[in-house]
């Protein structure tokens, strides 16, 4: 286990970045760290992911609560509720009480999971390649409706897109090349590393760069922190039911526990608590799918069963019970990690926000760009891949008022639908 707390450390602090700076999150921070995320062996990859995710929904509500600034899109809740909020007391005690409810609603599902796992694997043997692909296709078309800050048009016209980039290169289903060109770096597809940067990392900066942000300060006095098991408890499993919706996850259960929590207290701080708490549970069962079924329900998950994929790791239920093991006892120790984070450090980590955050943007771009030239380089092809990335660079400024998350994720995941495609016509053939 001691392979595992250095990336696991990294992947605190990727959490804690991806959770404070507006409009980064789980992908792009990724991204950022791409070099070293490569470097690791399957299971360090998916600890450090499970931390970054588990961190950055800590961290996320910090900004959120303090400044209205959603640090990720599950703290939307927390957003809309801070401007309810009285004074600086009451919204430090929303940090605290968010920072406890969080770290009971992930560790209360994983030992309600650990209690069931052996009935979640007998589930599996109903998963084969025809409901394998249902599902696949059931997420495309809930991303299409998801997504609100695009139109359902433009959402459709993304997935189509982004399927459209993958079938790039030689197809081994119909033996045969698409828009090669006769390259031969091009058989091999667009790399999926400049697509994510080009078209979801690049946006993302651009839309992002002009937030501007006053520092305020978090209340010194001591305040009354109230715990409700009964409360919690619920709020944690609507959590967990949320985390399983694919391409919402943790964004799903706050909202839901949200709506709820509204209409029995009209007080901003239990509301808070309650999205708060049912976002720390749904960080955890969206990995369910992953490491049951390798199937991923978001775009972050897409990047990494890519990663573990291309190391010759495929997550599934023969693997699952090393993975469920390693994962439940990460948990454990980051959620501890995350309730110190954002409870006694909660004062200190507002401080932060007087830092320039066009300086922060502008040294991701450069960040981005320099894994673009990393990867290639590493793969002999720095040319190659500098000149795709330009050729993508018009198309990323052309949507950077729009969310790109369902044209990167139909990418990530076009080569597993295809295949379930053609293995479902012969299957069918038979």
């Amino acid at each position: 286990m001691t392979e595992l707390i250095i990336p696991g450390m990294v992947g605190i602090s990727a959490g804690f970045i991806s959770g404070f700076i507006p409009g980064i999150g789980n992908f792009a921070t990724l991204l950022v760290i791409f070099p070293y995320l490569y470097s690791l062996d399957p299971i360090q990859v998916l600890v450090l992911y499970v931390a970054l995710t588990t961190i950055s929904q800590y961290i996320g509500s910090i900004p959120a609560i303090t400044y209205g600034v959603p640090g990720e899109s599950s703290s939307i809740p927390a957003v809309i509720e801070s401007k309810n909020l009285k004074d600086s007391r009451q919204s430090y005690q929303a940090i605290v009480q968010s920072a406890i409810g969080s770290t009971f609603g992930g560790l209360i599902v994983l030992i309600i999971t650990w209690l069931f796992v052996d009935h979640l694997m007998l589930l599996m043997n109903f998963f084969d390649t025809k409901m394998q692909l249902m599902l696949y296709v059931f997420m495309l078309v809930v991303m299409t409706v998801i997504v609100r800050s695009n139109s359902f048009l433009v959402n459709v016209g993304m997935i189509v897109f982004g399927l459209s980039l993958g079938m790039i290169g030689y197809n081994k289903w119909l033996q045969t090349s698409i828009l090669t060109f006769d390259q031969p770096q091009l058989y091999a597809g667009i790399p999926f590393v400049i697509v994510m940067i080009a078209l979801l990392g690049i946006p993302e900066i651009i839309k992002n760069f002009d937030v501007k942000q006053e520092y305020k300060p978090l209340a010194k006095e001591k305040i009354k922190i109230k715990f409700k098991l009964v409360s919690s408890v619920w709020y944690s499993l609507i959590g967990f039911i949320g985390g399983l919706a694919p391409g919402m996850t943790t964004t799903m259960s706050s909202q839901l526990a949200y709506l709820i929590s509204k209409m029995k207290s009209k007080n901003p701080v239990d509301r808070i608590t309650a999205s708060e708490t049912a976002n720390n549970a749904g960080a955890f069962s969206q990995l369910i799918p992953l490491m049951l079924l390798g199937i991923p329900l978001i775009g972050s998950e897409a990047l990494v069963l890519n990663i573990m994929e291309a190391k010759g790791f495929n997550l599934g239920i023969v693997s699952f019970p090393e993975t469920f093991q390693t994962v439940a006892i990460s948990l454990f120790v980051i959620n501890f990690i995350g309730l110190i984070l954002a409870w006694p450090l909660a004062k200190h980590i507002s401080k932060l926000f007087m830092i320039n955050l066009k300086v922060v943007y502008a040294v991701i771009f450069v960040s981005l760009i320099s894994v673009v030239a990393w990867v290639g380089y590493s793969n002999y092809q720095l040319g190659f891949y500098m000149i795709v990335f330009m050729a993508l660079m018009p198309i990323a400024i052309l949507l950077r008022k729009f969310d790109t998350m369902p044209l990167v994720f139909a990418f990530l995941v076009h080569d597993r639908i295809f295949e379930l495609v053609f293995r479902s016509f012969y299957l069918f053939q038979k």
